[in-house]
């Protein structure tokens, strides 16, 4: 259904949208469709380890590898002082711009978005996406509506926060 400018008030709520429980499979995945900078294999993994060396860090192996590990490797997460393997940033705001075009729909236009990222998301951590109406207006022929965005653990802890305007 079309969301008309009309038909929003301030302090009106978005529907919220549930994201997890984080899985090692799904950090992975994500990292794969995004192209993490140093996500490589075999020779070309080599060839960025040799032309930029601070971007090798030796496994318990002593194998040089990606400092992306921390994303799947329970030693690495804890070794650089998060609580465990977590998630890539870009997408908990990816899932900002999610809640947004589930609102306004096909006809709506996601105008700008400020995300701002808080804490980790470790595997089994399970995220709600909420929205509230802040604002609305019409300025230069434009109706827009700006919304304040959270993200929290299963805990209550403030994962991503953020700040959208949509154009209806």
């Amino acid at each position: 259904d079309t969301l008309y400018w009309e038909d929003v008030k301030v302090g009106d709520a978005l529907p919220s949208i549930l994201k997890g429980p984080m899985t090692i499979t799904g950090f992975i995945a994500y990292v794969q469709g995004w192209g993490g900078i140093f996500v490589r294999a075999h020779k070309l993994a080599f060839k960025l380890f040799r032309s930029a060396p601070g971007s090798a860090i030796p496994n318990s192996r002593n194998i040089p590898d990606v400092p992306e590990r921390v994303h799947w490797e329970n030693e690495f997460a804890t070794r650089v002082g998060a609580p465990a393997p977590y998630d890539y940033g870009p997408e908990r705001i990816s899932w900002m711009s999610h809640i947004m075009t589930n609102w306004i729909g096909d006809d709506g236009w996601l105008h700008r978005l400020d995300a701002r990222i808080r804490r980790h998301n470790p595997e089994g951590d399970l995220l709600t996406l909420t929205g509230k109406v802040t604002d609305k207006r019409e300025e230069q022929g434009k109706a827009t509506v700006t919304c304040a965005l959270r993200a929290e653990n299963q805990d209550g802890e403030l994962s991503c926060e953020g700040t959208a305007v949509v154009i209806l």
